[in-house]
Protein backbone atom coordinates (compact mmCIF):
# COMPACT_ATOMS: atom_id res chain seq x y z
CA UNK A 1 0.00 0.00 0.00
CA UNK A 2 1.18 3.28 -0.57
CA UNK A 3 0.29 7.07 0.42
CA UNK A 4 -2.31 7.60 -2.29
CA UNK A 5 -4.01 4.27 -1.55
CA UNK A 6 -4.10 5.11 2.03
CA UNK A 7 -5.14 8.65 1.18
CA UNK A 8 -8.55 7.35 -0.50
CA UNK A 9 -9.47 4.14 1.85
CA UNK A 10 -9.20 7.10 4.79
CA UNK A 11 -11.29 9.73 3.06
CA UNK A 12 -13.98 6.89 2.67
CA UNK A 13 -14.06 6.14 5.76
CA UNK A 14 -13.88 10.11 7.66
CA UNK A 15 -15.30 12.10 4.82
CA UNK A 16 -14.27 15.77 5.23
CA UNK A 17 -12.69 14.70 8.21
CA UNK A 18 -9.23 14.82 6.95
CA UNK A 19 -6.60 16.51 4.73
CA UNK A 20 -3.68 14.05 3.72
CA UNK A 21 -1.16 15.44 1.98
CA UNK A 22 2.55 15.21 0.84
CA UNK A 23 4.84 18.05 1.65
CA UNK A 24 8.91 17.59 1.06
CA UNK A 25 8.30 13.86 0.92
CA UNK A 26 6.68 13.40 4.16
CA UNK A 27 2.92 12.03 3.98
CA UNK A 28 1.09 14.26 6.24
CA UNK A 29 -2.59 13.65 7.78
CA UNK A 30 -4.03 16.57 9.16
CA UNK A 31 -7.35 16.02 11.12
CA UNK A 32 -9.92 18.96 10.56
CA UNK A 33 -12.58 17.60 13.13
CA UNK A 34 -10.70 16.48 16.17
CA UNK A 35 -13.60 14.31 17.10
CA UNK A 36 -12.30 11.47 14.77
CA UNK A 37 -8.33 11.79 17.21
CA UNK A 38 -8.23 8.30 18.85
CA UNK A 39 -10.59 6.16 15.95
CA UNK A 40 -8.30 7.35 12.98
CA UNK A 41 -4.99 6.35 15.23
CA UNK A 42 -7.10 2.92 15.96
CA UNK A 43 -7.85 2.41 12.28
CA UNK A 44 -3.97 3.30 11.16
CA UNK A 45 -3.17 0.53 13.97
CA UNK A 46 -5.76 -1.94 13.41
CA UNK A 47 -6.82 -1.67 9.52
CA UNK A 48 -3.60 -0.59 8.13
CA UNK A 49 -0.42 -1.64 10.10
CA UNK A 50 0.54 1.32 11.81
CA UNK A 51 2.28 -0.91 14.48
CA UNK A 52 5.19 1.28 15.40
CA UNK A 53 4.63 4.67 17.14
CA UNK A 54 7.65 6.32 16.19
CA UNK A 55 7.69 9.81 17.81
CA UNK A 56 5.22 12.14 19.43
CA UNK A 57 6.29 16.27 18.93
CA UNK A 58 4.08 19.31 19.91
CA UNK A 59 4.49 22.68 18.55
CA UNK A 60 4.03 26.03 19.80
CA UNK A 61 2.66 28.50 17.76
CA UNK A 62 2.18 31.52 19.92
CA UNK A 63 0.63 33.66 16.62
CA UNK A 64 -1.73 31.70 15.46
CA UNK A 65 -5.33 30.66 16.76
CA UNK A 66 -4.52 27.33 17.22
CA UNK A 67 -1.59 27.33 19.24
CA UNK A 68 -0.59 24.35 20.07
CA UNK A 69 -0.12 21.16 17.61
CA UNK A 70 0.71 17.69 18.26
CA UNK A 71 2.19 15.32 15.11
CA UNK A 72 2.18 11.70 15.85
CA UNK A 73 4.97 10.04 13.74
CA UNK A 74 3.35 6.66 12.75
CA UNK A 75 5.19 3.63 10.98
CA UNK A 76 3.81 0.67 9.15
CA UNK A 77 6.76 -2.13 8.98
CA UNK A 78 4.66 -4.08 6.92
CA UNK A 79 3.82 -1.42 4.64
CA UNK A 80 6.96 0.23 3.98
CA UNK A 81 4.86 3.80 5.21
CA UNK A 82 5.23 6.49 7.05
CA UNK A 83 2.95 9.18 8.22
CA UNK A 84 2.64 11.90 10.41
CA UNK A 85 -0.49 12.88 11.86
CA UNK A 86 -1.39 16.36 13.60
CA UNK A 87 -3.95 18.29 14.74
CA UNK A 88 -3.80 21.66 16.11
CA UNK A 89 -5.95 23.23 18.86
CA UNK A 90 -6.20 26.47 20.56
CA UNK A 91 -5.20 25.13 23.72
CA UNK A 92 -2.89 22.53 25.49
CA UNK A 93 -5.29 20.18 26.04
CA UNK A 94 -5.18 16.98 23.81
CA UNK A 95 -6.59 13.05 23.64
CA UNK A 96 -3.99 10.77 24.76
CA UNK A 97 -2.97 7.28 22.31
CA UNK A 98 -1.49 5.60 25.34
CA UNK A 99 -4.23 3.40 24.91
CA UNK A 100 -3.53 2.54 21.41
CA UNK A 101 -0.12 2.30 21.39
CA UNK A 102 1.69 2.03 25.26
CA UNK A 103 4.75 3.17 24.00
CA UNK A 104 3.14 6.36 23.96
CA UNK A 105 3.88 6.70 27.50
CA UNK A 106 6.86 8.05 27.76
CA UNK A 107 6.85 10.44 25.25
CA UNK A 108 3.46 12.69 26.09
CA UNK A 109 5.01 12.74 29.48
CA UNK A 110 7.79 14.35 27.48
CA UNK A 111 5.71 16.89 26.15
CA UNK A 112 3.95 17.38 28.65
CA UNK A 113 6.82 18.47 30.81
CA UNK A 114 8.86 20.29 28.33
CA UNK A 115 5.65 21.73 26.32
CA UNK A 116 2.82 21.99 28.99
CA UNK A 117 0.79 19.61 27.02
CA UNK A 118 -2.35 18.17 28.99
CA UNK A 119 -2.99 14.32 27.45
CA UNK A 120 -6.73 13.81 28.60
CA UNK A 121 -6.75 10.13 30.31
CA UNK A 122 -2.98 9.86 30.51
CA UNK A 123 -2.44 7.02 33.30
CA UNK A 124 0.62 8.61 34.27
CA UNK A 125 1.14 12.30 33.39
CA UNK A 126 3.80 13.79 35.65
CA UNK A 127 7.19 15.13 34.88
CA UNK A 128 9.51 12.99 33.55
CA UNK A 129 12.90 15.04 32.53
CA UNK A 130 12.91 18.29 34.86
CA UNK A 131 11.95 18.16 38.95
CA UNK A 132 8.72 18.59 40.01
CA UNK A 133 9.01 22.37 41.60
CA UNK A 134 10.17 23.38 38.43
CA UNK A 135 8.09 26.19 37.06
CA UNK A 136 7.13 26.16 33.62
CA UNK A 137 7.30 24.36 30.35
CA UNK A 138 10.74 25.50 28.71
CA UNK A 139 10.01 24.58 25.05
CA UNK A 140 7.47 27.35 24.48
CA UNK A 141 8.15 29.79 22.62
CA UNK A 142 7.04 32.14 25.04
CA UNK A 143 9.06 31.03 27.92
CA UNK A 144 11.04 33.38 29.55
CA UNK A 145 14.81 32.84 29.56
CA UNK A 146 16.45 35.86 30.87
CA UNK A 147 14.54 36.83 33.96
CA UNK A 148 14.66 32.70 35.24
CA UNK A 149 16.90 31.29 37.80
CA UNK A 150 18.72 28.59 36.91
CA UNK A 151 19.83 25.56 39.21
CA UNK A 152 23.45 25.90 40.88
CA UNK A 153 25.85 24.31 43.07
CA UNK A 154 23.61 25.34 46.12
CA UNK A 155 20.44 24.57 44.60
CA UNK A 156 22.13 20.51 44.54
CA UNK A 157 22.48 20.71 48.03
CA UNK A 158 19.11 22.77 49.17
CA UNK A 159 16.89 20.43 46.66
CA UNK A 160 18.58 16.91 47.00
CA UNK A 161 19.48 17.54 43.46
CA UNK A 162 22.67 15.49 41.80
CA UNK A 163 24.42 17.29 39.29
CA UNK A 164 26.77 15.45 37.05
CA UNK A 165 30.53 16.45 36.68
Amino acid sequence: MNFSELTTQLEQLFPGKLNCYTQFGCNFIRIKDEAVYKELHRTLKEKFSFKYMVDVVATHWPKKTDKFEVTNNLFSIENKLRVFVKLSRPDHVFPTITDIWKGANFMEREEYDLMGIVFEGHPDLRRVLLPDFFEGHPLRKDFPLKERKWFNKTDEQNLGIKFTK
